[in-house]
C-alpha cells in the first residue's frame, strides 16, 4: 500500500515537471504584439491610418487648471509637476469613431494617461469624430517636469482587440530647448475650454 502511494506521488511529480517543461516551450505572447499598429509623425503634420487622421496643433504647459462648470468659486486644480495641454484636430475616414486611448510616452519607458483628475477642469468626454470633418479636442496630462523632454502623444481607437485597432504616434518636438522655453511660461489657472473650437 505504501509502495502504491509512493509510486503515485512520484508519477504525479513527473507529470507536473513535464507540464512545466512543456509550458516553457510554448510561444509566449508579448504585449508589444498586441499593441495597435502605429503610424508616426510630428507636431503640425497630419498623421493618418485607415481609420482616422490626427494633427497636433499646439502644445502648452500649465501649473494649475481653471475649474470647469461648477457652483461656487473653486480654486484652480494645481500640481507638483506640470500639466501638458495638447490641442489636436482629428477626422475619421469611414465612419464615426472615438479616440478612446490617449497616452503620453516619454523616454525611459514612462507612460502617462490623459488625466481623469483634470476632468474637473474640462467639459467632459471626447467628441465623436465624423468623416471628412476636422474636429478639435484637447488632451491634458499631468507629469513631472523632468519627463517632458522627448514626449510622444499616442492616440488610438482602442477596443477589445488592440492589434486590430490603429494608433497615431506623434513626436511633440519637446527637445531640451523647447522644454526650457515651455516650462517658464506655464500658466496658472489655465482654461482648458479656452480656444476649444
Amino acid at each position: 500500500m505504501v509502495l502504491v502511494k509512493g509510486g503515485a506521488g512520484v508519477g504525479g511529480s513527473v507529470l507536473l515537471a513535464g507540464a512545466m517543461w512543456l509550458h516553457t516551450l510554448q510561444p509566449q505572447v508579448r504585449a508589444a504584439e498586441l499593441e495597435p499598429i502605429r503610424n508616426g509623425g510630428t507636431i503640425g503634420e497630419d498623421v493618418g491610418n485607415r481609420f482616422f487622421s490626427v494633427r497636433v496643433e499646439k502644445v502648452e504647459a500649465a501649473r494649475s487648471l481653471k475649474p470647469g462648470f461648477s457652483i461656487g468659486n473653486r480654486p484652480p486644480v494645481g500640481t507638483d509637476g506640470i500639466y501638458l495641454v495638447v490641442r489636436v484636430r482629428a477626422t475619421s475616414h469611414r465612419e464615426p469613431l472615438e479616440l478612446r486611448t490617449a497616452e503620453l510616452e516619454t523616454p525611459g519607458g514612462f507612460t502617462f494617461r490623459d488625466d481623469p483628475r483634470t476632468s474637473t477642469a474640462a467639459s467632459g468626454s471626447q467628441p465623436t469624430f465624423q468623416p471628412m470633418i476636422w474636429t478639435p479636442t484637447v488632451f491634458v496630462f499631468e507629469l513631472p517636469k523632468e519627463r517632458l523632454r522627448g514626449a510622444h502623444l499616442i492616440v488610438g481607437t482602442g477596443g477589445l482587440l488592440p492589434q486590430l485597432s490603429a494608433a497615431a504616434d506623434i513626436d511633440l518636438g519637446l527637445t531640451d530647448g523647447a522644454v526650457n522655453e515651455l516650462v517658464p511660461h506655464a500658466r496658472d489657472g489655465y482654461d482648458v475650454e479656452e480656444g476649444a473650437s
